[in-house]
């Protein structure tokens, strides 16, 4: 029985958004940057041409409808924010978002996690399952022994995050981290 909330319909338009996104994405970078000059025309043939290709990819548009909600999620969470301060007092004239060196780097940063999660959604089992050519076997008597290797990839990166030798290593990477952040800051007077 069909419901209000029934999405069915828009599993079948999922490539006609993915095309529509690719080719906004793509047609912007290109007016933006204008690398051939003031072509709008070219751009949009680039634009088609290249969301056309990507909708080709099965991978690419399983990435893109993985990775969309996730960037939907940061804007609606910023827009917030940013909502939240302006009720409390803050002038439109003070809104300075992206304007620092620190929001740029964030916004990288998590675009970067994010694409890494999606990558691994889209790539992670099918490569395991893959395998990696070689004659040996995939996994060690070591690895067999700690639990880390399985035939299930969200298993094994899960039992690798949470492997202590692994935790030691994020433990060290981000003492070092902030005490790079917290020992290059300059002082302002």
């Amino acid at each position: 029985m069909a419901t209000f909330m029934d999405a069915g319909l828009l599993g079948v338009a999922a490539p006609l958004f993915a095309f529509l996104l690719f080719f906004i994405i793509t047609y912007g970078l290109l007016t933006k940057t204008q690398p051939f000059g003031d072509q709008k025309g070219l751009y949009g043939l680039v634009a088609i041409t290249i969301a056309f290709l990507i909708l080709l990819s099965d991978a690419a548009t399983i990435l893109l409808l993985f990775m969309t909600p996730w960037f939907f999620v940061l804007i609606f969470i910023g827009f917030f924010i940013l909502f939240i301060l302006m009720m409390f007092g803050l002038k439109q004239e003070q809104l300075t978002a992206g304007a620092t060196a620190e929001m740029r780097t964030w916004a990288i940063i998590l675009t970067v996690v994010i694409l890494l999660f999606g990558l691994g959604q889209v790539f992670g089992q099918s490569t395991l399952e893959a395998g990696s050519g070689d004659e040996l076997p995939r996994e060690t008597v070591e690895e067999r022994e700690q639990g880390v290797a399985t035939d299930d990839f969200g298993t094994n990166v899960l039992n690798t995050l949470i492997h202590p030798q692994v935790l030691g290593f994020i433990a060290i990477m981000l003492v070092a981290i902030f005490s790079l952040f917290l020992l290059t800051k300059t002082q302002v007077d």
